[in-house]
């Protein structure tokens, strides 16, 4: 595993997908490195909970399956990571699976939508060993940006602005926060927790997010104002066949577009440098 240093002010590298990691089947004194390198980057991104808790919440003890994936830069720095974990819940009578999920990434690494995809292919997995259980996403969003990518390229989710929350859904998403291990803020509101995973942002970004034209980000703002002291929404996103499957559709949509522009400006600073060079 390589000497790991946190990357500081330095320009923008290519992400590259690493491997998936199972913490279970990693010798001792591997995995205690590994977690090393983790909290390192995760004090990079969040603030409000020690090693052991962040620990604690990467190898979930209740969880059917975890799996962790690595994220890269070009010079083979972690520059981030994403836990997803499958649990199984009684509800209503019936066994149901829920996806938990940890990502972190540093921010000029961020915009690929990798965690996403990652947790797309565990749900897949899940779902075809047991096709006919209900299988979904519970997650607390403790900052706009996260509420944003998911309330962006899922087709249905919960909350959503303008859009209420089918009885069902919304009957689970408040059995799943009552069960977690965050107490809500306020008894009246059961779908605002106090999580304590706090996104370190500096005052110009929190700015700039306040003066966000996306409606969901406003939305979120509305009622989480208090985000930046470890409060966060639950969000609840049912992982049936079609909402994946019209989901991917979505952020290919958006996705695509940008992957190209992002090539075109690569190539054409490519060739303005072989330019500058000849000359």
């Amino acid at each position: 595993m390589p000497t790991f240093q946190v990357p500081r002010k330095q320009r923008p590298l290519r992400l590259i997908e690493a491997e998936v990691v199972d913490p279970e089947t990693l010798p001792p004194a591997e995995r205690h490195a590994l977690f090393d390198q983790l909290f390192l980057v995760h004090e990079e991104i969040f603030s409000g909970v020690d090693r052991k808790e962040f620990i604690a919440a990467l190898v979930r003890e209740d969880a059917r399956r975890s799996r962790i994936q690595l994220y890269r830069n070009e010079r083979g720095h972690i520059v981030g990571y994403c836990a997803v974990h499958v649990l199984e819940r009684r509800f209503m009578r019936r066994t149901i699976a829920v996806l938990r999920a940890e990502a972190g990434l540093l921010p000029v690494y961020r915009g690929s939508g990798m965690t996403l995809w990652f947790g797309a292919k565990e749900a897949f997995r899940y779902k075809m060993r047991h096709p006919f259980r209900t299988v979904v996403l519970f997650t607390i969003a403790v900052h706009p940006s996260s509420f944003h990518m998911m309330s962006r390229y899922f087709w249905r989710c919960y909350p959503y602005p303008g859009r209420r929350i089918p009885l069902r859904w919304r009957k689970l998403l408040i059995f799943l926060a009552r069960t977690s291990d965050d107490e809500p803020v306020d008894p009246g509101e059961p779908l605002i927790l106090r999580d304590r995973w706090i996104t370190r942002e500096s005052g110009e970004d929190a700015a700039a997010w306040r003066k966000s034209p996306h409606e969901d980000v406003r939305y979120f703002l509305a009622i989480n104002p208090r985000y930046h002291e470890g409060e966060g929404v639950a969000f609840l996103a049912p992982l049936s066949t079609p909402n994946l499957a019209i989901s991917l559709l979505l952020y290919l949509w958006h996705f695509v577009p940008s992957a190209i522009m992002r090539m075109s400006n690569r190539c054409r600073g490519s060739d303005r440098s072989k330019g500058a060079a000849k000359a």
